[in-house]
């Protein structure tokens, strides 16, 4: 079981080193999409598609807002159904 992270910040000036911080850190894999808007689906994004391939079950995900995972509800709703689908838990720590 692999605690992993994903992070997203919309301009590249934004660091994720914060979210990181926020969270914890000491995770085993950690993913990140920078410069990429709220706007395009999580799916759609390089790095969440790059965790999405890498992600088994028993590992968990953390976020460090809802809003890293999806452009709106229904894009949030359906990827997290996908994660609980591949028996991954999902934290959410803002």
């Amino acid at each position: 079981m692999s605690r992993i992270a994903y992070f997203r910040v919309s301009t590249t000036d934004q660091p994720i080193a914060s979210q990181r911080t926020a969270m914890g850190g000491g995770f085993d894999r950690e993913f990140a999409d920078e410069g990429v808007s709220g706007a395009t689906l999580a799916k759609d994004r390089k790095g969440f598609a790059a965790l999405l391939e890498y992600i088994r079950e028993g590992d968990s995900l953390h976020v460090y807002a809802v809003d890293r995972l999806g452009r709106d509800a229904l894009d949030v709703q359906a990827t997290v159904r996908l994660l609980l689908t591949k028996g991954v838990e999902v934290h959410v720590h803002g």
